[in-house]
């Protein structure tokens, strides 16, 4: 897949995501997850070891911080 493609997806993921946050939804996680999933894609065609670290431990985050949510 092109990055300038998935660099536009994941720009509309992130916004979509944040959206759903701030308005309480709990699918805000998912797709804020999937924009960092297309982000990972992104670093990893890059070589951007360190980037694509921080993906991952912030896709950790919104696993742990949605099973809160579902809690609540």
């Amino acid at each position: 897949m092109d990055i300038l493609i998935c660099s536009i997806i994941s720009l509309i993921a992130t916004l979509i995501g944040l959206y759903l946050l701030g308005e309480k939804k709990s699918s805000g996680f998912i797709i804020f997850s999937i924009s960092l999933i297309f982000q990972l894609y992104i670093f990893y065609n890059q070589n951007n070891y360190f980037l694509i670290f921080q993906m991952l431990v912030l896709i950790i985050f919104n696993v742990v911080n949605y099973k809160k949510w579902r809690k609540n």
